[in-house]
């Protein structure tokens, strides 16, 4: 969420050079989440690609700011905290999901 809200909450320039990239990436971040929720409600497990699209995502909020210009310091740093946690919880998301397909594919091999 905070992708969304701090263009226009914190950046004083409405369409500043990072502006469209935090939308981007927020509205990617929000899809993921609410395939992550449909997964829950239909009882699957999330797929390893979806943790690796976040993961990437992140990565790609933390070098950024470093990259191209942005609106000043907090976007910048704001941008890169964002990123860490998104790359984090991406790992997470992949871990997950690689150890919940590992019982599965024993299971498998044992047939």
């Amino acid at each position: 969420m905070w992708l969304l809200l701090a263009p226009f909450v914190v950046y004083e320039v409405m369409f500043a050079s990072n502006f469209w990239n935090d939308m981007v990436v927020g509205v990617a971040v929000l899809l993921l989440a609410f395939y992550g929720l449909v997964c829950s409600w239909r009882n699957r497990r999330v797929s390893i690609a979806a943790g690796g699209l976040l993961g990437l995502l992140g990565l790609w909020q933390v070098t950024r700011p470093f990259v191209v210009p942005t609106a000043g310091p907090l976007p910048l740093w704001g941008d890169a905290v964002v990123g860490v946690l998104l790359a984090a919880l991406g790992g997470r998301v992949m871990r997950e999901a690689r150890t919940a397909s590992l019982p599965e594919q024993a299971q498998a091999s044992r047939r």
